[in-house]
């Protein structure tokens, strides 16, 4: 479904939206809500479950990006989220799981609303590297002649995507054929690498890295003991900066963790939910 928190819809899932916790689920790089579609059940028995399409990937209509604050951008991915959250905590317990990159805009909200949320899960989060665009060259990429040419740049996305996809895998064995259409699904928009395009050439600066001891709530890391795309070493990194923090491996199991081992996942994850906001 399609709902609209700013001036432009977004896609949405949700379940149990009278649960009395609030949790919202980000979704990493080339990804949608379709991500979710192995734990957002388990989850749901803890809460109202919102997942929604960040601008630039899954279903979520290509926006313009020329009135105000980038849609795409990182600020305006953290604007988005505080409008979901505006409308849809109602006073109850807020958590926000974000995965991969997601994980970025989960971080960079959690530090300009410190008091906004209840609990932080970051599941390998995409947070030690650097945008792989410098913002320079980004905000040459911004411009509306140059983006014409997205279109025939991001033609190989596709074999580039899929192969990233089957990276992201432990076991081979989990990337089906129902899995590849979930994921390639999107791709049959016709505006979606103009979507991409924004989403690549958006401002992502940021010193979330900088800041990580300054996360106000509580965190719960969770990342695949094999993870190939955010190394595990990587979300270590990110991990021993925040203070108090928790963090799970899911054993045999890659940048897909959710997906790969969704109750081992969505057990830990509920366990943290509980902990830090018990059941009524």
């Amino acid at each position: 479904m399609k709902r609209s928190y700013l001036s432009y819809p977004v896609e949405v899932t949700e379940l149990n939206p009278e649960g009395h916790r609030l949790i919202v689920l980000l979704h990493g790089f080339g990804a949608s809500t379709f991500s979710w579609r192995t734990v957002t059940g388990q989850l749901a028995t803890m809460g109202h479950v919102v997942a929604y399409d960040r601008p630039g990937f899954g279903f979520t209509p290509l926006v313009d990006r020329t009135g105000g604050l980038d849609p795409y951008s990182l600020a305006g991915q953290v604007e988005l989220l505080r409008k979901i959250i505006d409308a849809e905590s109602k006073g109850r317990p807020v958590f926000v799981v974000g995965h991969s990159a997601g994980g970025l805009v989960a971080a960079a909200f959690a530090l300009k609303y410190p008091d906004a949320l209840a609990g932080l899960i970051l599941a390998s989060p995409a947070i030690w590297r650097k945008a792989p665009v410098p913002a320079s060259v980004a905000k040459l990429l911004r411009s509306p002649k140059i983006e014409g040419f997205g279109d025939s740049m991001l033609k190989s996305f596709d074999k580039a995507g899929s192969k990233m996809l089957a990276d992201s895998f432990f076991d081979a064995h989990n990337l089906t054929p129902f899995v590849l259409e979930g994921y390639r699904a999107p791709m049959q928009q016709p505006t979606w690498r103009t979507s991409l395009w924004r989403f690549m050439t958006a401002d992502q600066t940021n010193d979330v890295r900088e800041n990580l001891g300054n996360l106000k709530p509580p965190v719960f890391v969770i990342t695949g003991d094999s993870d190939k795309i955010v190394k595990v070493e990587d979300t270590f990194k990110v991990t021993e900066r925040i203070p108090g923090h928790k963090i799970y491996l899911v054993p045999n199991a890659g940048h897909l963790a959710h997906e790969e081992r969704p109750d081992d996942w969505a057990r830990v994850v509920g366990n943290f939910i509980e902990r830090v906001v018990p059941n009524a």
